[in-house]
């Protein structure tokens, strides 16, 4: 028994991996290890389209996520409050609702033309550069959130050494602001880029063949899975070559974060014209990422209002129970995982973990072919179908994908548990029931509340992987904004699109809350 306590860990971050493994697997077995399967003028068109996407959108990610997190932390100005809350909620919308807004906002005969009265009026978004405007407005919360803890971090000696020194407001933020915020600025970029990698359902409406883009075309339009999973494997090597950079990257800042001091320096209050700048950037900024989206939806609904289609209530009681039962599964995962580390440490636990972490940097469509690769095979041996096409392999996905992001909250709860509890409960002879759910559960609750409120967020707004495993017959209302606006009936997505986005705001909105960030 004893044993088996100190495998449980290495065993979870085996299992959590194992599409991973299935697609190496399968690709070595196959031998198809050249690029003979691929056509050469296909794949260059991947890597371009890729390339300019992920490079564009991280440099529009860094300018919206720093300049909001800087102003949001540092300064009080007519509706920072209300900002800072707007800047967050851009997180509650999946990145291809927001393209279909903006497609109908722009479009011939659109909402911009009818407001302004310019019949012949259109702007055509549907290209490359829309898709990186559209994905970073989805995208910088993720930097914005993480760089406005750091910046609000940012202690008083700093400011008062600054001030001695004389810096212009520009060389202070350049050479002082924005260094020690390296490491939170790197963490965040690096969560959008793989969230822009994993996109299918912009990048597909916007005609842009990226990687993602790619996989499915080769599967499902061409019934070639030798090329789809030889896609799948160059994607995951650039994923791999995207984690070591930023691990390196973070490495070499990793000395900055121990400058902060206990007590933080004071939000400066602004007036006259810089109060009017701050507050023009912050209003330009959440109209496009924020109001105009929100617009769209709304007006939309307005013309819709009468032939309302209350099936997109099932969707939604779809969403939310495969989300809850999903997201219960996958923290409850994580609780145990990080649980039997901390009492049972071995070697093998350590690389397991780090092992079960990989698949949230890896796209949803690449993780559906590691479970089809390992749901056929099972159900090969049987004789009959067994997993496949069932609950089980769609939560096995979504374990896979998005198991790192609710890790991080429980492991975070457990490095604020004094190490003297632990004593207290091997001394006083608590039984591994009792110092379980009756010590640390109770202290764990308010980060394992954040990190369930991250799942339910994340798996919201899941397409490829839902698209690829659903049971038959089981659309979640992902899936059906997707089907409405690939058949071109955008205005009849703003329905279920309002009720996704509204319960994603509302664990946004909880998330942000001091009743669950006050306690990380």
């Amino acid at each position: 028994m004893q044993t088996f306590k100190y495998l449980l860990a290495p065993l979870l971050g085996l299992v959590i991996s194992l599409p991973i493994f299935s697609l190496v697997i399968y690709f070595i077995a196959q031998g198809d290890v050249s690029m003979v399967n691929i056509n050469t003028s296909e794949l260059v068109l991947y890597f371009k389209s890729t390339a300019i996407v992920l490079f564009g959108t991280a440099f529009l990610v860094l300018f919206l996520g720093i300049s909001t997190a800087f102003m949001s932390a540092r300064f009080i100005y007519f509706g920072s409050r209300f900002f800072s809350l707007a800047f967050v909620l851009p997180l509650a919308f999946p990145a291809y609702i927001l393209g279909y807004s903006y497609v109908g906002f722009f479009e011939f005969h659109g909402i911009l033309a009818t407001l302004f009265s310019l019949p012949k009026f259109k702007l055509d978004i549907l290209n490359i550069y829309g898709v990186i405007a559209v994905l970073s407005f989805a995208m910088f919360p993720y930097v914005f959130i993480l760089a406005r803890v750091s910046f609000a971090s940012i202690s008083s000696t700093v400011v008062e050494l600054v001030s001695l020194k004389q810096l212009s407001f520009c060389k202070a933020f350049f050479t002082v602001y924005l260094p020690l915020a390296y490491p939170a600025i790197f963490a965040g970029l690096v969560l959008a880029m793989m969230e822009v990698l994993s996109d299918y359902g912009t990048v597909a409406y916007f005609g842009v063949d990226t990687f993602s883009v790619g996989i499915f075309k080769s599967w499902f339009g061409y019934g070639n899975l030798g090329e789809a999973i030889n896609l799948s494997i160059i994607m995951l090597v650039v994923v791999f070559v995207i984690i070591f950079a930023e691990s390196r990257l973070r490495a070499r800042y990793r000395f900055i974060s121990s400058t902060h001091s206990s007590k933080k320096a004071s939000k400066v209050t602004l007036q006259g014209f810089q109060n009017g700048i701050a507050f023009g950037l912050s209003l330009l900024i959440s109209t496009f990422t924020l109001f105009i989206p929100t617009g769209v939806l709304l007006y939309w609904f307005y013309l819709d209002f009468n032939t309302l289609d209350w099936s997109s209530l099932t969707y939604l009681y779809h969403t939310l129970s495969l989300n809850i039962l999903s997201s219960f599964i996958i923290i409850a995962l994580a609780f145990g995982m990080v649980y039997a580390s901390r009492f049972y440490p071995s070697k093998l636990g350590v690389i397991s973990h780090k092992l079960s972490i990989l698949g949230y940097s890896i796209p949803g469509a690449i993780i559906g072919i590691g479970i089809l690769l390992f749901t056929n095979f099972i159900d090969q041996n049987f004789g009959k179908v067994v997993l496949g096409g069932s609950f089980f392999a769609l939560i096995f996905a979504y374990l896979t994908r998005y198991f790192a992001a609710s890790i991080g909250s429980v492991e975070n709860g457990f490095s604020k548990i004094d190490k003297s509890i632990d004593d207290a409960t091997i001394v006083f002879g608590t039984s591994e029931f009792g110092r379980m759910f009756k010590v640390y559960l109770p202290l764990m609750r308010p980060y394992l509340l954040s990190g369930f409120l991250i799942l339910y967020i994340d798996l919201a707004k899941e397409l490829p992987a839902t698209l690829l495993l659903r049971p038959f017959n089981y659309d979640t209302i992902a899936i059906r904004i997707y089907e409405l606006a690939s058949n071109e009936i955008l205005y009849k997505s703003a329905f279920p699109s309002l009720l996704l986005v509204v319960t994603t705001a509302i664990a946004v909105l909880l998330l942000n809350s001091k009743f669950v960030r006050g306690r990380r």
